[in-house]
């Protein structure tokens, strides 16, 4: 049986572009997503696809050249929105079930940790920002390429973009042959060390940042939202198991990836044969 959980097939495959689920779930409406998703329960769409996915991610890693080309409709990119979304699913179908004060001050732990890491990269890009206007020298042209670095801090995103110019800018001070500019930098103190306190606090506005905005501030999961994730993890677990379906039936050494929980949504109306074979018996 692999190993492989979620976190770690997320881990190996690496974030997918966002793009990618947009373009998998183009034509298909809201209301498509809900009735699709609100005839089972998402701990059975999340059993199901731990399973599987971690079956499929196995079968590919190693793979001849051979079944690769077989199996075509599947790739790790398409495995990877898919387990990334299963991740989410589970997030979600967590926070549903968590009632009570443990989520508040989930939250308020989240937003308290923001404001100390926006504070602390705002002071950082200001004194960041006061030093290398000094080390670019009088020139209206430096002075203003420092300026225009420096950004605005309306919101994290807008802080953490200010900074990584900053950041940038600083480098290549630090890195100018012997000159004003080096001469500067280094009776002002800009270093690879001050540059990368400024990296570490960037860094860390980025992660809490994120984990603040996983949620917005006093929006529940309804189950409205539930079904909804279950239903795009139900479209997407059958692409995969589509594709894995149809590769097996022309290469058997591919594996078929058989749902066992969510069984009752895969259930495919077999076609009697009668007709075909009456048309292929009468072909002399």
């Amino acid at each position: 049986m692999s190993e492989h959980t979620l976190a770690s097939l997320a881990s190996a495959l690496g974030a997918p572009d966002p793009a990618l689920l947009d373009a998998l779930l183009d034509g298909t409406t809201e209301a498509q997503l809900v009735a699709k998703g609100k005839h089972i329960a998402s701990s059975r769409v999340l059993t199901d696809v731990r399973r599987l996915y971690a079956l499929a991610y196995s079968f590919w890693e190693s793979a001849t050249v051979a079944q690769k080309e077989t199996l075509r409709g599947f790739s790790a990119e398409l495995l990877s929105v898919a387990v990334h979304q299963a991740i989410a699913l589970d997030a979600m179908l967590i926070e549903h079930e968590e009632r009570g004060d443990s989520r508040g001050a989930s939250r308020a732990t989240r937003d308290a940790a923001l404001r100390e890491a926006f504070e602390k990269a705002l002071t950082l890009r200001d004194q960041a920002h006061s030093i290398l206007l000094k080390v670019a020298g009088n020139a209206a042209a430096a002075e203003e390429e420092v300026n225009q670095a420096v950004g605005t801090a309306e919101d994290p995103a807008a802080l953490a973009r200010g900074l990584g110019a900053l950041i940038a800018l600083a480098k290549k001070y630090v890195d100018e042959p012997a000159g004003p500019v080096k001469i500067r930098a280094e009776i002002l103190r800009l270093d690879h060390d001050y540059i990368a306190k400024i990296e570490a606090a960037a860094d860390t506005l980025a992660t809490t940042a994120r984990a603040a905005s996983a949620r917005p501030a006093g929006e529940k999961v309804t189950q409205g939202s539930l079904d909804r994730a279950d239903g795009v993890n139900l479209m997407l677990l059958t692409h995969i198991i589509s594709a894995f379906e149809n590769a097996h039936e022309q290469d058997p050494t591919i594996p078929r990836l058989v749902p066992i929980s969510t069984r009752r949504m895969f259930e495919r109306k077999v076609k009697k044969k009668s007709s075909d074979e009456g048309s292929a018996g009468a072909i002399s």
